[in-house]
Order: C-alpha cells, then sequence, then structure tokens
C-alpha cells in the first residue's frame, strides 16, 4: 500500500468536504482537525485565538464561524483527553506524626464519662400558656 504525502487526519477532511450533503458539525469538525497542529502551535506561541481564526477563515482552510472555532479549542487542544488517562487528583498522605512525650511522668486516664440522662423539664406554674403584650413600659427596662 503506498503512503500519501498527506496525513490522515488531512485525507480525512478532504473525504468529508467532498460527500454529497455532509453534516456541518462533522464537515467543520473535520475541516479544525485538518489544522489542529498547526493551530496548537500557534497558540503555543502566545498568538491569541481571535487572530488563529481570523487568519484560518481568510486563507480558506475553515469555513466556521468563530464560537465554533473556540468551542473546538477548548474540546480539542486544551482540555486534556480523558479517554487516555483519567485525571484522578494525587492525594497526598500527610506526614506521620511522632508521638509527643506525656508532660507528667505517669499520665493519668481519663475516667469515662458517666451516661448522660435526660433532664426532666420543668415548667413554671405561673408562666402564660401564650404570648402576651403589656403597652406600658416598665421603669426598670427603660433605664
Amino acid at each position: 500500500m503506498a503512503k500519501s504525502a498527506k496525513s490522515l487526519s488531512e485525507r480525512i477532511a478532504e473525504r468529508a468536504q467532498k460527500k454529497t450533503q455532509p453534516g456541518r458539525a462533522g464537515k467543520n469538525r473535520a475541516a479544525f482537525l485538518a489544522v489542529r497542529d498547526e493551530v496548537r502551535q500557534a497558540l503555543d506561541d502566545g498568538w491569541p485565538v481571535k487572530d488563529v481564526w481570523e487568519t484560518l477563515y481568510a486563507e480558506g482552510a475553515i469555513a466556521f464561524r468563530y464560537d465554533a472555532f473556540i468551542g473546538y479549542v477548548k474540546k480539542l487542544i486544551r482540555q486534556p483527553t480523558t479517554a487516555a488517562a483519567p485525571s484522578i487528583p494525587a492525594v497526598q498522605e500527610a506526614p506521620a506524626r511522632t508521638p509527643t512525650p506525656a508532660k507528667t511522668p505517669a499520665a493519668k486516664p481519663k475516667p469515662s464519662p458517666a451516661p448522660a440522662t435526660p433532664e426532666p423539664v420543668v415548667t413554671k406554674p405561673n408562666t402564660p400558656a401564650g404570648f402576651s403584650f403589656d403597652s406600658t413600659p416598665r421603669k426598670e427596662d427603660l433605664l
């Protein structure tokens, strides 16, 4: 089988563009994948995404709007692939603590607390059952 000078991505992009009635999303994705390495290199060189899109659009390498382009950049370049290696954050274990010596030569064990028994609720017999408002102020409350 003879190997062509074009990469597989470029051949797939050409094939997707030649298809009769290709889906717009598939055609756009194929066009982006054909220039993905160039886009990645330009972004690594420090060029803004908007400038990269404008250049590729003006050259005719891509024929879709900026919002679709930025979506492809986010999905296919900036986010790491989850299929290759799941991104599980590494958990660092705390260093083991060395036991501190007791301040007294013979530490006394703490006595275990007695089981808590609920105390009975005591209500005052003179407490009114509901809310009542006294509109006359008391002199000790005002001072």
